[in-house]
């Protein structure tokens, strides 16, 4: 199942399952007439899709160290809490709450190795790790980051140790944790006080600076012309990069396009439907020649591929000028510097 069927499978049918510090209790998206409900309503089912995906994540991990699961079904649904957290990926906009947690679930970039280190030196220790305890620890063992490291490094012995798996479990109930309260904090729309110009200004920074972050996720191995640096890449153990970054762009265009009720018919509705087509050509163009089949990682082991990689990154880049530029010059907002500028 690609990310798209995922992704439309999960907004239609999200059951949630129990877990250990997380609210079992069904909610709905809070309704408004605000211009910005269809964008918060996506936002929202992203948020209880990504807390589902840490909880079935959770539950696996516990099946598979009691022996009742197989670590290929592992893997896979480690695969499909990333995909989903790549819908929330890289905000620096909505709830305070959800912001602040979101630091937690993923540490990137690793430019010296330092989930390597942590996780070495955690598994080393003879003890009993706790969800409680997993949270006071540096977040490169908190996370997603840290699952993949389990199941993917070589240096992990997480199918011979069960001390190590009793660690799995404790790191994703912590993520089943911090994923709730992400959810939790989607419940009410924040942006309610926000006149229409705001609210296109936050709109436009909203996606501005979730593309800047997938942009920096292929620039960063890139790195300097003829010299990668493709430990930069992200998930490199499990070769996801790309799949990845696609499932970033899919929900960009949900994003944009809000059901109908998103910036492209603003633009529409005002005569620029020459700039909300380049628009969505652009996203239809990424869509259809996405190399999701491949990896960063592996791309940059020859010239070829850092080619491929680097016409990747033209395409976002482009679409970046598109939404951060020519929209904000039409709707007359002005957009500062991205929070993730400098870094």
């Amino acid at each position: 199942m690609d990310f798209k069927q995922v992704l439309l499978a999960s907004l239609l049918t999200i059951s949630l399952l129990g877990c250990q510090s997380t609210d079992t209790q069904t909610v709905n998206p809070q309704i408004s007439s605000h211009p910005s409900h269809h964008v918060y309503k996506l936002e929202f089912e992203f948020a209880q899709r990504l807390k589902v995906e840490s909880i079935n994540l959770s539950q696996t991990v516990s099946d598979y160290c009691a022996a009742n699961g197989d670590l290929a079904s592992l893997k896979q649904q480690w695969h499909r809490t990333m995909l989903a957290w790549m819908a929330l990926q890289g905000q620096q906009r909505g709830p305070e709450l959800a912001l602040a947690q979101s630091w937690n679930l993923q540490f990137w970039p690793d430019k010296k190795n330092t989930t390597g280190r942590k996780m070495h030196q955690l598994i080393a220790q003879p003890k009993r790790w706790t969800q409680a305890e997993i949270a006071k620890q540096s977040v490169t063992v908190q996370g997603l980051g840290a699952m993949e490291w389990l199941l993917f490094d070589s240096a992990s012995d997480l199918t011979t140790n069960t001390s190590t798996c009793q660690t799995a479990i404790a790191i994703s109930h912590n993520l089943a944790r911090n994923t709730s309260e992400i959810a939790r904090a989607w419940h009410t729309n924040p942006w309610l006080n926000l006149d229409e110009k705001q609210w296109h200004a936050e709109y436009i920074a909203l996606l501005s600076n979730q593309l800047d972050y997938s942009i920096k996720k292929l620039s960063r191995p890139l790195a300097n012309f003829g010299h990668p640096r493709p430990y930069f890449a992200e998930s490199w153990r499990s070769q996801a990069s790309m799949k990845n970054l696609q499932a970033n762009i899919m929900a960009l265009q949900a994003l944009y396009l809000a059901d109908g009720h998103g910036i492209d018919a603003v633009l529409r509705d005002r005569g620029k439907a020459n700039l909300a087509d380049r628009i969505v050509n652009q996203f239809n163009t990424m869509a259809e020649t996405w190399p999701s089949d491949q990896s960063v990682f592996v791309l940059l082991q020859t010239k070829s591929g850092y080619q491929k990689v680097y016409a990747q990154l033209n395409k976002l880049e482009q679409l970046n000028y598109l939404i951060h530029e020519e929209v904000a010059i039409e709707l007359g907002v002005i957009i500062g510097f991205n929070a993730t500028d400098g870094d």
